[in-house]
């Protein structure tokens, strides 16, 4: 079905950079400009000379009336629909992931909570990976940045993700001019370019640590993979994708606005790696540390009685969706808020460094320790 648009504001909103990275990536000549006010680009498909005019600003007057006529040029010259053409159009301003299952599950409508469970996963995996990409860590836990935040909230699913176990995200990417090195210096490239190329180079190695797993019988593979994206959310993540899709395929485009040294690539995970992700991921929670972490907990022991206090305690705290305990030593100054939260049983908010030890925990170089008193 050839689907035309007729909206406005959606074609005032495609991006010049946009434009002219489609035409380049697809063949069309630039034929230098127009009376100073655009840019002219031809192409000869079956003999015959086609052209398109790409204007040099996108604030005269009939931009939009441009672009609705170059749309419709290039769906015909593509034998394809408008709507199509102006998907690729916005997805050339970004880089572009797409999740499908690999066993004929794409199409098949989802349920409310296989939607949620669909896209909850995807939006853990590319968060895992921005998270990542600020400073690699086995696992994350608490609150997100404001940088990561303010990424993802500019990731978008494209249409039709609801029919079926297969989801195209759009993240957008600042335009690059010239051949950006940005996977070479991480400081060249934009935060936005930084997570995508991250998620990459942590697909790669979680696909590589699961083979090295089998064939080692151990998960240390995955620890190894930690310092390239590597985390228990990550393998959370793409085990539930894994399960529910029964075997998926991630494909990862870069985005033609922004020239990238490194090709498209692809990631496979069937639906029998989705045990061993999930056991990675419990085993890289359990054995790295967690830095700085902040807590909610409840004292539910003092080493000693409160008038011979010496710092030490166990607390009981909520991780992972479990309770966990963790041994902590107090510094003198906290004293009497630790045993007033001992004996009126109150929760208190800290910080600190989460080590296992042996089959448990313990929490060091706590502080921002604060009392929570219940007011009803």
């Amino acid at each position: 079905m050839r689907v035309e648009i007729r909206d406005r504001e959606a074609f005032s909103s495609l991006s010049l950079v946009s434009l002219r990275a489609y035409l380049k990536s697809r063949g069309w000549v630039d034929e230098g400009e127009w009376g100073g006010r655009a840019t002219i680009f031809s192409i000869v498909d079956d003999n015959r000379k086609w052209e398109i005019l790409c204007p040099h600003r996108d604030t005269v007057a009939d931009f939009a009336e441009c672009m609705a006529e170059n749309v419709a040029v290039l769906a015909t010259v593509e034998d394809r629909s408008q709507l199509d053409v102006y998907h690729d159009l916005t997805s050339t301003g970004a880089d572009v992931i797409h999740v499908r299952s690999q066993n004929g599950l794409a199409k098949e409508a989802l349920s409310l909570r296989q939607n949620t469970e669909w896209l909850g996963a995807a939006y853990d995996m590319l968060a895992s990976a921005a998270r990542a990409a600020e400073k690699p860590s086995a696992a994350f836990r608490g609150r997100v940045s404001d940088t990561v935040t303010a990424y993802l909230d500019d990731v978008q699913p494209l249409p039709g993700f609801h029919e079926g176990y297969t989801l195209t995200l759009r993240s957008p990417v600042p335009a690059g001019f010239g051949t950006p090195m940005d996977f070479g210096d991480a400081f060249t490239a934009p935060f936005p370019r930084r997570a995508t190329s991250q998620l990459a180079r942590a697909l790669d190695h979680t696909g590589i640590a699961i083979a090295e797993s089998v064939s080692e019988d151990s998960l240390e593979p995955f620890r190894q993979g930690v310092s390239e994206g590597v985390s228990a959310n990550l393998c959370d993540s793409v085990a539930t994708l894994a399960s529910e899709g029964k075997g998926i395929k991630i494909d990862l485009y870069w985005a033609g606005v922004r020239p990238s040294n490194h090709a498209d690539c692809d990631f496979q995970f069937t639906e029998n790696s989705a045990a061993i992700l999930s056991e990675a991921a419990e085993f890289l929670r359990r054995k790295d540390p967690s830095f700085d972490e902040h807590i909610i907990a409840q004292v539910v022991r003092l080493e000693r009685e409160p008038d011979e206090f010496d710092g030490k305690a166990i607390i009981l705290s909520m991780r992972d969706e479990h309770l966990v305990r963790l041994r902590v030593e107090f510094e003198e100054p906290v004293y009497d808020m630790v045993i007033q939260a001992f004996k009126e049983q109150e929760f208190i908010s800290l910080s600190g460094d989460i080590y296992p030890v042996g089959s448990g925990y313990e929490l060091r170089r706590p502080h921002s320790l604060s009392l929570l008193v219940d007011k009803s």
